[in-house]
């Protein structure tokens, strides 16, 4: 039996037969030509870095960071970091120098706000670290203290008993928080995952 190339059902089947491989071609082209290099990437806004590790490490999150340092020798006294984890949201880690007092904790205070205390949780061989939900309460204090221009400071006691407070900047915090926001919000979409 002769087959008729003329037939609607054949043309129909021809045509998405070469849909579907066109597709086909289509995706692993992109992949092949179009997709920028999986490779850490690192962005500097003023004071704060966002540091954002290779879109296929899928359990890790970008980190905005500051290192806070000595005015006179330039080196870091304290960092503070934050993360968004899956499960706890968005924390922030700040870690300071051995010579600290335990159990007094630490302060992050802003301006003329009375300073928010948070325990120590351990000492490492980095230094001393203190781990704080950034919830949005102290999301605000920051957003707060960085457009009006005020003081942010690490407010500690040394091993002497003596207050200690680091100024740490909040020049281009604002830029770096929503370049944190949008590179996470494209690393867990479904939409950049299945194109990556």
């Amino acid at each position: 039996m002769p087959i008729d190339v003329n037939s609607t059902p054949l043309r129909v089947t021809i045509a998405v037969v070469l849909l579907l491989v066109g597709l086909v071609a289509g995706w692993f082209g992109h992949r092949a030509l179009m997709s920028p290099p999986d490779i850490p990437t690192i962005s500097v806004y003023q004071d704060w870095r966002v540091a954002c590790p290779q879109v296929s490490d899928k359990n890790t999150s970008c980190e905005i960071q500051q290192d806070v340092l000595d005015a006179k020798s330039r080196t870091e006294l304290a960092r503070l970091s934050l993360f968004r984890f899956k499960d706890s949201g968005d924390t922030m880690v700040v870690t300071v120098p051995y010579n600290v007092l335990l159990d007094p904790g630490i302060g992050l205070g802003f301006g003329n706000d009375k300073p928010r205390v948070y325990p120590f949780e351990t000492c490492n061989g980095v230094g001393c670290v203190v781990r704080i939900k950034f919830d949005a309460d102290l999301a605000k204090a920051f957003d707060a203290a960085a457009s009006s221009n005020s003081q942010a400071r690490i407010l500690f006691a040394g091993l002497d008993g003596k207050p200690v407070g680091l100024p740490f900047s909040l020049k281009g915090y604002s830029d770096a928080i929503a370049a944190f926001n949008r590179a996470e919000a494209k690393r867990r979409s479904w939409w950049r995952r299945l194109w990556s």
